[in-house]
């Protein structure tokens, strides 16, 4: 079954850069993508005032009524030509934001919106703003065709689910009913310009779905229910997100490409495998359209299109279509893209098909979120209050609550995962250093470069890894043993040793790019072996 919306998203600084926004509408229309998502927290507050609140011509007497103007008169400009460009590749554009948003200038004209130092989210004036300025969005900017809105983040400027003010109001409404006010509020000039409004579920827990389920259960019936294809967020090893389904209305799902949370394309990872075992289940629940994200807000200067992950949105697209091609079809597609020579499919696939397992065991822990964003873990304490709290998995699949209470034998597998995926990368990397017979020599160089660091990212994940067990472990057991404080003081060296060479590479070649700079971090390594080195001395002192 081919989607209806098929569409890519962007979500960070490549929306705001025409050379890139037209070589991917020259994408989309190859592979049949026929929608762009514009993801950005804060986007209509760049590009209205909202006009009913501040005068866009007003006299200065002290500042101007929205700060920034002139970079608004860019913004908005520059978005109207962004629409025209879509609309001339057959695009349809909707934006992704998060409610509620606001300029600061609003909190001079509503000061009753702060109480107690902290954002009110109850106060009766948000439906009021938010009505106005959707309106003045959507009559300026005719040729969008829809907003996906989130009201459940953490990351919006004000929400009700973030519980930081206590007013009556607030405590006095229940959720689900100020999510269906807020609602109303954007539904109402949405519908009336006959444009689209969907919904999007954002849960840290399954708690957390309840009220929203409940407040797009009772929205009029063409509102859209947006959904993330796994629960919190886009972790390849977690269950599809129980909301799909849910409810009988139209649904999109959203999947990241690009790899937040496998190596953002700079670490190559291809994720057809898992793709093609959660669309047929999309199709099944009744989902009518698929958003493919391929950048990340928290970097700039990357998206899917720069990197081997590329591939992903091409087998994506082509699976959105009901074009279920493999992995070779897939690496044929992006050769003949590139003039290269299309005989390497095989050869490509055969590489790219070894990736996932690798990342799945290096980035993860036994399935858990074990990496901080794809990047080594910040301390030891935080690698463990990711996988059991913020990004819990037993959260969403109760049976895998027992995963991380450690015995011996489980530490023992833990380990074993981690020396596996180390194995397996190096055995990677040789691999594809290997000249094939016949191979195309660009390919290869090509994939050489974008392997460059893929096993130093692997080995960092593993040694803090094995760092994080072997704490963990030692500080459960009734009485460590000796040789358990000696693993330990082995694992910290070895982490203090990689993270000597990385800075010592990062030194020597000034022109790696930041963003791996982020991912194989010596600092990180740096911070996790002083911890580790706390807890070795304070096991020494107790024998």
């Amino acid at each position: 079954m081919a989607f209806q919306l098929r569409a890519v998203e962007l979500h960070g600084q490549r929306m705001w850069e025409r050379d890139h926004v037209v070589k991917l509408l020259a994408f989309m229309q190859r592979h049949g993508l026929n929608t762009l998502v514009l993801h950005e927290s804060d986007l209509v507050h760049q590009i209205v005032y909202p006009r009913a609140y501040f005068d866009p011509y007003a006299l200065w007497s002290d500042l101007p009524s929205r700060r920034g103007e002139n970079a608004i008169f860019n913004n908005r400009a520059y978005f109207g030509r962004l629409l025209g460009l879509a609309a001339g590749a057959g695009v349809a554009v909707w934006v992704n934001v998060k409610e509620i948003g606001f300029s600061d200038e609003v909190l001079s004209l509503h000061p009753e919106v702060i109480k107690g130092g902290v954002f009110c989210p109850s106060e009766p004036f948000w439906t009021e703003y938010i009505g106005h300025k959707t309106a003045e969005l959507f009559d300026d900017f005719p040729g969008l065709a829809g907003m996906i809105v989130s009201f459940g983040s953490q990351e919006s400027r004000a929400s009700r689910v973030q519980n930081r003010c206590q007013c009556e109001l607030c405590q006095r409404e229940p959720l689900a009913d100020w999510y269906s006010r807020m609602i109303t509020a954007l539904h109402g000039p949405i519908h009336a310009r006959g444009k689209q409004l969907a919904i999007r579920d954002f849960a840290y827990k399954p708690s957390d779905h309840q009220p929203l389920i409940e407040a797009v259960r009772r929205a009029p019936e063409d509102i859209v229910f947006c959904i993330k294809a796994m629960p919190h967020d886009f972790y390849v090893t977690f269950p599809d997100n129980p909301a799909i389904g849910a409810l009988q209305r139209q649904q999109f799902i959203e999947y990241d490409v690009m790899g937040q949370f496998f190596g953002w394309g700079l670490m190559p990872c291809f994720v057809l495998d898992d793709l093609r075992q959660r669309m047929p289940r999309w199709a099944r629940h009744g989902v009518s359209g698929a958003i493919f994200r391929i950048e990340w807000e928290r970097i700039n200067d990357l998206d899917a299109l720069d990197t081997l992950n590329e591939a992903n949105l091409i087998a994506a697209a082509a699976w959105a279509r009901d074009d279920r091609i493999d992995a070779r079809e897939t690496c044929r597609r992006w050769l003949a893209e590139r003039g290269w020579d299309q005989a390497a499919a095989p050869w490509l696939a055969g590489i790219l098909e070894r990736t996932l397992p690798v990342v799945r065991h290096a980035a993860y822990m036994n399935d858990a979120v074990s990496a901080d964003n794809s990047m080594l873990p910040r301390s030891i304490q935080r690698a463990w209050w990711g996988m059991e709290v913020r990004d819990s998995l037993a959260a969403w699949d109760p049976s895998r609550a027992d995963d991380l209470v450690l015995d011996r034998d489980k530490a023992k597998a833990l380990l074993a995962e981690k020396d596996s995926a180390l194995a397996d990368a190096r055995r990677l990397v040789a691999d594809i250093a290997r000249p094939a017979a016949g191979l195309d020599a660009r390919v290869q160089r090509y994939v050489e470069a974008q392997f460059m660091h893929f096993e130093r990212w692997v080995e960092g994940l593993v040694l803090c890894a094995k760092v994080c067990v072997l704490v963990r472990q030692a500080a459960h057991e009734n009485s460590p043993a000796a040789s358990d404080a000696d693993r330990l003081a082995g694992s910290l060296a070895e982490l203090q040793s990689y993270a000597e060479c990385t800075r010592t590479l990062l030194h020597a070649d000034p022109g790696i790019a930041h963003q791996v700079l982020m991912l194989i971090d010596p600092k990180r390594a740096l911070d996790v072996v002083r911890e580790g080195r706390v807890f070795l001395e304070t096991l020494h002192a107790n024998h």
